[in-house]
């Protein structure tokens, strides 16, 4: 028996049992074919992960950096002859990961029977060995496998031929709320569906709006859950959904409404600029409101709602054809607050741009106070919520929050951002935002593989950076963010004039002996040398910029499209994670405390006999 492994006798010293249900608060099937079961649950110091597979051989969980084999921290358990075995491992390549020299795993139970195998087992979430990988509140990839033996007891455990997988998963956010409602006749459904559209093959990128009309309501409903519905073999296809809420008062039909061309969908129903009611994109969750909050619907906003689907064509197949969308339950029973969705962020423009070859590049975009002051009442609002969203390049992103001079923790994080995984993040506690407050949106890229500049845009190789809050009491906001002033932007490239020959088209004019005098701002901006230098002097040069904010909703905002200094605040001092630094501090002096007691036992005596061979 090696002393690596941890061996239970079955029903002996088990600190939980397998028919505790409530104690986990998170769950995931990590295979499409619903082999693999987890759940899990944590605290400040700890997580409990609980593995049901259909399988009676071992099972293995894991921890990547990338979501491959490499550098990743593991875990495999198995049960053998009525006991189970636990190992704590690390895979140094695409090979059998090896013993860690630490176990750093506690298993708690196990069960199995003649088809599947659970084990139940806990780790601290910061262990400080070298070889196990720390789980932050940040997108994990968690990779898993499984084989139908158990290891081999001299060559360990077996290939698994291809039982393997990866997901993402957030593991240490909030739980979701759990949808609560007296009785069923309480709720009713609306399905807001494309019918069979068929994708067009010009364009690898695709906004295709459609009108709804939610039956007839005589007074205010509140939506309390929403889940996006897409089509088996098409969760490439589509990209995100945002369900926008229009006021609307006629009776006639809206089947009509249904087309590639959002502007004449919006423009039917004098749409502008429409309320923000659902942003889904590709890996979401499902949205569930918490049991005092509810997003109105035939109250002034309106019962009529435009859903647009970004659909994402990049090989311009002819033969995509979908049918997804949103599943709305809505009630008649209030509940406490009207709840609303308001995005933060940067405009959708060119103007933000990001250079290529970039291992990390950061774009900042700005919800100024001065649109805050006009739109929040007195005591502001309640943030519960948050929808983080940026395209490929996008490696992070930060909602910075600032008060009073000084910044606060952000509202929401995310220093791992998966683009295949964009969740709605519950928040604990809520945070509380003020009619003073400023927030600034960071948003991180990488562009190292690219050799061209990446812009502000809607297709799917374009980026966005954006945050869709969600709060109440409901206001008037739909969207607070900024955009380049093109002025202070185009002086980073030596311009000082230019003009516009179309909606984003610019055109330099000075100087005249600028090497793209006569030609567009983009192509100089695309033929510069990016070196690392000079990528990095770029990111100083847009966050010092003035910017344009952008302050929207169905009213007109005096801050709208001015012009505003980034202001100056002192920064937050997050409190390093140093528990790992203490315990080796604390090694060190126990070695030197050993070191020095051993030098004693040796020098005493040495002197002694020195002293009685001198007499």
């Amino acid at each position: 028996m090696s002393p690596l492994q941890v061996f239970v006798i079955f029903g002996v010293g088990l600190a939980l049992s397998l028919a505790e249900e409530n104690v986990f608060t998170h769950n995931a099937v990590l295979d499409a074919q619903g082999k693999f079961h987890l759940r899990w649950f944590f605290d400040k110091e700890r997580v409990t992960f609980e593995t049901t597979v259909e399988t009676r051989g071992y099972v293995a969980l894991g921890f990547s950096p990338n979501g491959g084999m490499a550098n990743s921290d593991i875990v495999i358990g198995w049960v053998e002859d009525g006991r189970a075995e636990l190992e704590d491992r690390f895979a140094h390549g695409e090979s059998q990961p090896v013993l860690d020299s630490r176990q750093d795993w506690t298993l708690h139970e196990w069960q199995e029977n003649g088809t599947h195998t659970t084990m139940r087992f806990s780790r601290k979430l910061q262990t400080c060995d070298a070889f196990d990988r720390n789980i932050k509140k940040v997108t994990t990839r968690v990779i898993w496998a499984y084989h139908a033996e158990d290891p081999d007891p001299h060559r360990g455990p077996l290939y698994h031929e291809g039982r393997r997988g990866t997901s993402s998963l957030n593991l240490l956010d909030p739980p979701a709320p759990t949808p609560e409602w007296d009785s069923p006749d309480d709720v009713m459904v609306f399905e807001a569906f494309t019918q069979n559209v068929h994708v067009p093959s010009d364009s690898d990128t695709t906004y295709w709006c459609s009108a709804y009309r939610i039956p007839r309501l005589e007074r205010k409903h509140h939506v309390i859950k929403m889940e996006a519905v897409i089509q088996p073999g098409n969760e490439k296809l589509v990209h995100h959904i945002v369900l926008f809420q229009c006021k609307h008062d006629g009776n006639e039909s809206l089947a009509h409404l249904s087309g590639p061309r959002c502007n004449v969908v919006r423009n039917a129903l004098d749409c502008r600029p429409g309320r923000f009611l659902l942003a889904w994109a590709t890996g979401g969750n499902d949205l569930s409101l918490p049991d005092d909050v509810g997003l109105p619907v035939g109250d002034d906003d309106g019962d009529v709602l435009i859903m647009s689907t970004h659909y994402d064509n990049p090989h311009l197949r002819d033969d995509l054809y979908d049918t997804s969308g949103i599943r709305i339950y809505y009630t008649p029973v209030l509940r406490t607050h009207d709840g609303g969705v308001m995005q933060i962020g940067a405009q959708v423009r060119p103007t933000m741009m990001i250079p290529p070859g970039a291992e990390r590049f950061n774009v900042y975009a700005h919800c100024s106070s001065f649109c805050l002051k006009e739109a929040l009442p007195e005591d502001g609002v309640t943030v519960f919520a948050s929808f983080l969203h940026t395209h490929l390049a996008g490696r992070s992103i930060r909602d910075r929050h600032f008060r009073n001079g000084k910044e606060l923790e952000p509202i929401s994080s995310n220093d791992d951002y998966d683009f295949n995984y964009q969740q709605t993040t519950y928040l604990k506690p809520y945070v509380k935002l003020l009619p003073d407050d400023t927030l600034m949106l960071e948003c991180g890229y990488e562009t190292k593989n690219r050799h061209n500049m990446t812009y502000g845009g809607l297709g799917t190789w374009d980026e966005m950076c954006m945050d869709f809050l969600l709060y109440y009491p409901k206001i008037d906001l739909n969207d607070c963010g900024s955009k380049a002033y093109d002025y202070d932007l185009a002086s980073f490239f030596g311009v000082q004039n230019f003009t516009y020959t179309g909606r984003y088209d610019v055109i330099i004019t000075q100087p005249e002996s600028h090497t793209f005098f006569n030609k567009s701002f983009f192509e100089a901006a695309h033929a510069h040398r990016w070196t690392q230098e000079e990528i990095l002097a770029f990111e100083d040069h847009t966050r010092r910029m003035k910017y344009r904010m952008a302050c929207e909703g169905r009213h007109d905002y005096q801050a709208d499209d001015q012009t505003e200094v980034p202001p100056t605040f002192q920064p937050l001092i997050e409190p390093s994670d140093d528990a790992c630094e203490e315990e080796a501090s604390s090694r060190a002096s126990l070695h030197t405390s050993q070191a020095t007691t051993v030098s004693l036992v040796f020098l005493v005596p040495t002197v002694v006999v020195w002293k009685l061979a001198s007499v």
